[in-house]
């Protein structure tokens, strides 16, 4: 019976939230617009408080049903227009809202949350029942359920559950076809064996050739063998080769499957941002009631989706913030008249997103940074020095700001004056591999701007050298990259600079930066690799040895990193090595006290690379024939290009390319004839070729690859890092 419980009472913390959150959806709609709900919105709202009534009475909750029936009979009477639904009956119900999951929390305690009765008295009170002369008698307390743990739950559509199904069958049906390549395999090892007794024959009756003055017996023996051992190499290379294509065609199919498989998930772990703000918009009228401050508090979040734990990460740290602004940043109104500002002031939560990062910016109209009150504290804990505090931007100065401990408050509150609630959010804003900035507002105020990826599964990266080894740096810090001549570097201030648009970037090496052998590497023609990095207003150059290429992996975390660490992840590299991940946010720090990077000890010019790999791209059509040559010639390949099948055989027999790439549905000689007048021809059976196409039927794809296609790519989901990566691996 107790293993059934803890499974109604988990099943109803999901119904739960999510009845929670509907009606909540409805105030803040109140809330936003002052406007009153129209029928439907309160038709769902009753709803829902019946149905949570019926739910927490299942599993015997007798204080979250005893707070649901009062919501259903406040519904009820709004419905029919017997009580307002304003902003004072909607903090009411935020307040039931509250103390309903305070009880959910609780589970298996022996009393409900210690906001329930003030919850319960305030709703009756706007219903107009007395306590004494309630409904219903005040609830009791569930019996404990001794050890029960909420469970962690994540929703996912019906669409993204079919998706994952239908990667998983492709996947399981991959599997198979491996078996099909160890039979294949084992049959050509027993082919092996028998050759090495072929072949023992062979030297056998020639060492009796050998020995006989008159051996042609022997040799007629021996030609019959050597015939026979050749007719077995043949069949052996044959099934060789056909194991091999089998397993290069499933190897990539595979490959293809768990990227979408790996997409799918990372899709099902998106969740609408807007849970990010629960709880904040109640905080903060706690919050100015307590100071005594009238605050107006605006939160959007725009209908964005981000990664569940991305969210989580946040959800304290912008809680810190928020206590700041209050504390912090918006004045008392006294204060606010004598400086001519209205007597309420605002704080407003923007979520938003910006490419596949997640952008968080919070900003009041309060007093502002106290750069004065700052500078001082900072010289006074030796932080700052006069001559450096006197020559930082006030942008730096922000910056200290989020240090651990630092606090311009002159006294400790219950909510500020630790200097604990910036340096929180660093910290997560770090290890999340995102940005921070902090800037004052012209006209008062101060605006907090953070950016961190919308997921954590995987990352973008930049992989170059330095120093021998590899390293990875996010690509969403990577404003441009370039290749100079030494002669190019400027000097300003005395210090190594290089010009970006018209505006002096300071320059360095990651050598000097990571602490590696300071001798700095040119390429074959004197050329340094040069990263333009950008984190909010402030942009550095920084040279590496060499880049190599972009990747999309997941970062593994290499255990706890000191708040300066510029390593504290790596991913694995495809040939088993590890490169290591750098901080983004801690390397600009490190540049701000770097001292000049020293270009003048350069190593010899290395070796020439050899010679770019050549593509052949078939395709009727014009724009897609421009969209893939320049993305291949971006990256290094050299193109040439063809209108159908017909004049793409002309110029392979002209001249062989390293690849080809060749759309399906083509004039004159399609895409399949073009794969099989290549196979059947010997000097071009070799060459890789990979489809193209918008054609995306199963059977095209098997047709094309059965054929010989290496890879087959739907143009519907071209993505040009997947054709990249088809690429690499097939060349």
């Amino acid at each position: 019976m107790k293993d059934i419980r803890q499974k109604l009472l988990a099943t109803f913390q999901i119904e739960h939230r999510d009845h929670v959150d509907q009606i909540r959806s409805l105030l803040a709609m109140i809330e936003k617009t002052a406007a009153q709900p129209t029928g439907p919105e309160l038709e769902e709202a009753f709803r829902r408080a019946h149905s949570l009534k019926g739910a927490a009475r299942a599993v015997d909750l007798r204080p979250v049903e005893g707070l649901a029936h009062r919501m259903e009979t406040l519904f009820s009477r709004v419905r029919q227009g017997a009580l307002v639904l304003d902003e004072s009956v909607a903090c009411v119900l935020q307040q039931v809202l509250d103390a309903s999951e305070d009880c959910v929390a609780t589970l298996g305690g022996d009393a409900p949350g210690s906001g329930y009765a003030s919850a319960l008295q305030a709703i009756e009170r706007v219903l107009g029942v007395e306590p004494e002369k309630a409904e219903t008698q005040p609830p009791e307390a569930p019996a404990p359920v001794p050890s029960f743990q909420p469970a962690e739950m994540v929703r996912i559509t019906a669409q993204n559950f079919d998706g994952m199904l239908r990667s998983a069958g492709g996947l399981l049906t991959e599997s198979q076809r491996q078996e099909q390549v160890t039979l294949q395999l084992n049959g050509i090892v027993r082919e092996m064996a028998r050759l090495e007794k072929e072949g023992e024959s062979a030297r056998q009756i020639a060492a009796a050739a050998l020995r006989r003055p008159e051996p042609r017996n022997e040799i007629s023996r021996l030609n019959t063998c050597l015939d026979s051992l050749d007719k077995q190499v043949r069949s052996a290379s044959r099934q060789a080769a056909a194991v091999r294509r089998l397993q290069k065609r499933s190897s990539w199919t595979i490959g293809h499957l768990g990227k979408q498989l790996q997409r799918d998930v990372w899709q099902a772990r998106m969740v609408p941002a807007e849970s990010l703000l629960e709880g904040y918009r109640k905080m903060m009228r706690d919050l100015a009631r307590d100071e005594s401050k009238e605050i107006e508090f605006r939160a959007t979040s725009a209908g964005v989706h981000a990664d569940r734990r991305v969210l989580e990460a946040l959800k304290d740290p912008l809680m810190h913030a928020l206590r700041n602004a209050v504390s912090h940043g918006i004045e008392s109104p006294s204060e606010r008249a004598a400086k001519g500002k209205p007597p309420g002031g605002l704080v407003t939560l923007r979520v938003d997103t910006n490419g596949q990062r997640l952008t968080v910016e919070i900003q009041d109209d309060g007093r502002g940074i106290d750069f004065r009150r700052l500078v001082e504290v900072a010289v006074r804990q030796g932080i700052l020095s006069e001559s450096k505090a006197a020559s930082s931007s006030k942008h730096e100065l922000a910056r200290v700001l989020f240090r651990p401990g630092f606090s311009t408050s002159l006294s400790v509150t219950n909510l500020s004056g630790r200097g604990m609630g910036l340096s929180v959010m660093y910290e997560a804003v770090r290890r999340l591999q995102g940005d921070l900035d902090l800037q004052p507002v012209e006209g008062g105020g101060t605006r907090l701007h953070l950016s961190v990826p919308l997921s954590i599964a995987t990352h973008r990266l930049l992989l170059v050298k330095c120093g021998g080894q590899h390293f990875a740096i996010p690509i969403h810090g990577i404003e441009r990259l370039h290749r100079i001549q030494i002669a190019g570097i400027e000097t300003l201030e005395g210090k190594p600079a290089i010009i970006l648009d018209r505006e002096a970037a300071p320059l360095l090496s990651l050598r000097h930066l990571l602490g590696l052998e300071q001798e700095q590497i040119l390429d074959d023609s004197g050329i340094l690799h040069v990263m333009a990095l950008r984190s909010g207003s402030r942009r550095v150059a920084i040279t590496v040895d060499s880049f190599l290429s972009e990747c999309e992996a997941v970062i593994q975390d290499l255990g706890p990193a000191g708040r300066a660490a510029k390593v504290s992840s790596g991913i694995v590299l495809e040939d088993g090595s590890i490169a290591f991940v750098l901080n983004l946010m801690q390397l600009m720090e490190s540049t701000v006290q770097s001292q000049p990077s020293d270009f003048a000890r350069l190593a010899e010019p290395k070796r020439s690379e050899p010679a770019a790999l050549s593509v052949l791209v078939v395709d009727d059509s014009m724009t897609t024939r421009m969209l893939e040559k320049s993305i291949l010639e971006a990256h290094g390949y050299r193109v040439r290009i063809a209108v159908d099948g017909m004049e793409a055989l002309e110029l392979l027999r002209n001249e062989k390319p390293d690849l080809v790439i060749a759309d399906i549905e083509m004039p004159r000689l399609d895409g399949f004839g073009l794969i099989e007048a290549m196979k059947k021809d010997r000097n071009l059976q070799k060459i890789p070729v990979i489809v193209v196409s918008s054609v995306e039927r199963r059977e095209d794809q098997e047709r094309g690859l059965a054929l010989g296609a290496d890879a087959y790519i739907v143009k519907r989901k071209f993505d040009q890092e997947e054709l990249l990566s088809a690429i690499r691996q097939i060349i």
